[in-house]
């Protein structure tokens, strides 16, 4: 067959271009889609919580959601994290998101971007969330968008109480201090106590000293701090008509477990961390964090052992219990604020956040997420205790926590009133505001 010279040229230009075009294929780059920037170029979380189980959530969440490709979590050092993320947020290298516990509310509050009622409605917010939840919720705004609670629950050794023909732990105080703490108790030949009740009475073994006096003036009707228009007041020497301040109630009845003439002595200074003689099978009621439960069991595989409610008093008719709450905050000085926001809306929405709070050892603060069993029997007893949980706006973790250590201190020593130890403290705790 003849090929004209037209013909031949026109193969050559089409072969040309087709070898041009798989060239300009095999180079070209697409550009993001703008699924993927939906959240800027990053947004860099801080926290204290697990790394590895956070960023493991958003490594799996970024396979059904290429958006989250850009978000990256950073944990801190619990005992260093306030003053680098002040000396970030001074140097203009804030973090646009931070895993904020409510604890820290007060100290971050001026340097928080609050979110306006015009975008979230106190309606909506109370709507979402459990009470405790409204922590976060001030009269300027909302201060971050709530997404988890860690509540004190009581774990019991189911050994030491079937060793003593109990079969219940105790569900009000009352039964604690007549039952409970006097069966429960044993001394050697010396009179040392060899396994102890509760670990109620001091301070620094005491690993949740500061909570479980939390608990218990939250439950006697105190709300710690109160605070109107930016100003905040202590309360612990406020209580109701006709009965004792809560503070002073308190402080008489935590007390009272290590002193060596109460008949519900039960515990000292010369013990271990609580935590410690708990998992030893020396403590029969240890009182910590929901979260806690993977620490007792890889300190003693073998520990016998249950969680329960914390005991309220017999007469109460509103039931209180304390827990640490935990929201995404988004600093003032976050370079992507608007990006940060729907990461934190994402992160915090009812599929996400109990995927999240599952692996943590949390429970979620939607309300859409209680009612019927979750399919754990431990997760369901931590999720009964986030409802009645609540936090009070503390001026500084550290400050506080020797205010609290001191009121202790001073108890022992027994040089002063109940009341002037409380009135010390009221205005000790005032100070760090």
């Amino acid at each position: 067959m003849n090929i004209r010279p037209f013909e031949i040229a026109l193969i050559a230009i089409f072969a040309i271009a087709g070898v041009a075009g798989l060239f300009i294929l095999s180079s070209y780059q697409s550009t993001p889609d703008a699924s993927t920037k939906l959240y800027g170029d990053s947004v860099e979380i801080w926290g204290t919580l697990n790394e590895k189980e956070i960023n493991d959530f958003i490594l799996e969440l970024s396979n059904t959601n290429k958006s989250v490709q850009v978000v990256e979590y950073i944990q801190k050092d619990e005992r260093t994290f306030e003053n680098e993320l002040l000396n970030a947020i001074a140097d203009g290298k804030s973090p646009d998101l931070v895993l904020l516990p409510h604890t820290l509310l007060v100290t971050y509050r001026s340097k928080l971007q609050p979110i306006s009622f015009e975008t979230i409605s106190e309606r909506s917010f109370r709507d979402s969330y459990i009470d405790g939840a409204e922590i976060f919720m001030r009269s300027d705004g909302i201060f971050g968008i709530p997404f988890a609670v860690d509540p004190l629950v009581m774990y019991w050794n189911k050994d030491i109480f079937g060793g003593a023909g109990l079969a219940v732990p105790p569900k009000t105080w009352e039964g604690l201090m007549s039952e409970t703490a006097r069966s429960l108790v044993e001394r050697d030949s010396n009179f040392e106590i060899t396994q102890s009740a509760v670990a109620f009475g001091e301070y620094d073994n005491v690993r949740h000293a500061k909570d479980i006096l939390s608990m218990l003036l939250l439950q006697a009707g105190s709300s710690i701090v109160d605070e109107r228009e930016g100003t905040y007041s202590v309360t612990l020497h406020k209580g109701r008509e006709n009965a004792l301040p809560p503070g002073e109630t308190v402080l008489s009845f935590y007390i009272q477990f290590s002193s060596p003439n109460s008949e519900t002595y039960s515990w000292n200074r010369s013990k271990q961390l609580d935590r410690t003689e708990f998992a030893r099978g020396n403590l029969a009621l240890y009182f910590g964090a929901g979260s806690e439960r993977t620490a007792i069991e890889r300190e003693n595989a073998n520990l016998s052992y249950d969680i329960a409610q914390v005991p309220q008093g017999s007469d109460s008719t509103i039931k209180r219990n304390f827990g640490t709450f935990y929201a995404f905050a988004i600093p003032r000085a976050s370079k992507n604020i608007q990006g940060a926001y729907g990461v934190a809306t994402l992160f915090a929405d009812e599929v996400n956040s109990k995927a999240l709070t599952n692996s943590l050892g949390f429970a979620p603060v939607r309300r859409a997420l209680f009612g019927g069993e979750t399919g754990d029997a431990y997760r369901d007893v931590i999720y009964q205790a986030s409802l009645t949980a609540r936090g009070w706006l503390d001026p500084s973790p550290e400050g506080s926590n020797a205010v609290f250590r001191t009121m202790i201190d001073e108890m022992h020593k027994g040089q002063a009133r109940t009341k002037s130890i409380i009135l010390d403290t009221v205005q000790e705790l005032e100070n760090l505001f």
